[in-house]
């Protein structure tokens, strides 16, 4: 393992997304250093060999063979590596949402009849698009045009969920509408993902049918958090990764 300067802490996020801006504010008044690594650029080695803990925010991948370096030379990573890989994989992520126990909408890979999303395979091959063209398609739920947007940050002591309202981005720029109580069997089930995986902050994407049934259809670990409140976590959720902590 490289020695590293304890009090340096790298976010692959860009430098103006407003939650992790606050808690890196956080992060300097406690003592640390923070430096903003843009994740539409190439992360080489020399720029985290310094770095005592990498928060792996958001990842495309030219950023994989820094990650993967950072994992063989002990350069810790706040959420784990394997999962981020597998994450990205809209369907693989749609998977372990099943298997924690969520219900998602039936998939094709060819157009259906009945209305759908498409979504590209990867999380950073675009948007999902209604009645588009995608890797695959998605049984669009009969709903009203809300998203809610769960999210969870293991804190080193406990998994914390905070729940939102937004407006779907299939119609038009995402709006936030309100903070709404989260559920207690999505969070059990959000929790089970988080431990199974090993995650520490993740978020998912759901929509309520008009029997009242709440269907998962996209699972995040680029999540932002906005509006969620969960900045005291995700402070404390860093910090307790840092070595030593």
């Amino acid at each position: 393992m490289k020695t590293a300067d304890a009090e340096q802490i790298g976010i692959l996020c860009a430098d103006d997304q407003p939650v992790f801006t606050a808690v890196a504010s956080q992060l300097r008044d406690a003592g640390h250093t923070v430096r903003f690594f843009n994740p539409r650029f190439e992360l080489s080695p020399n720029h985290i060999d310094d770095l005592a803990l990498l928060v792996n925010k958001q990842v495309f991948p030219l950023n994989l063979p820094a990650l993967r370096y950072a994992r063989r030379t002990g350069i810790p990573l706040w959420n784990n590596l394997v999962a981020t890989i597998a994450l990205s994989s809209r369907l693989i992520g749609l998977r372990a949402l099943e298997t924690v126990g969520f219900r998602t909408p039936q998939i094709t890979f060819e157009k259906p009849v009945f209305e759908y999303i498409a979504k590209p395979n990867y999380i950073w091959h675009g948007d999902p698009e209604l009645n588009g063209e995608g890797g695959f398609y998605q049984e669009r739920i009969r709903t009203e045009p809300i998203d809610y947007k769960y999210y969870a940050v293991n804190d080193g002591t406990r998994v914390q969920t905070a729940a939102k309202c937004v407006t779907s981005k299939l119609h038009g720029p995402k709006r936030f509408l309100n903070q709404v109580r989260p559920k207690p069997t999505i969070t059990r089930r959000l929790r089970r993902l988080v431990n199974r995986l090993d995650l520490r902050g993740v978020g998912i994407d759901l929509v309520q049918d008009d029997k009242d049934r709440f269907w998962a259809v996209d699972v995040n670990l680029a999540a932002g958090y906005r509006n969620s409140r969960l900045e005291p976590a995700l402070y404390e959720s860093i910090r307790v990764n840092l070595p030593d902590q």
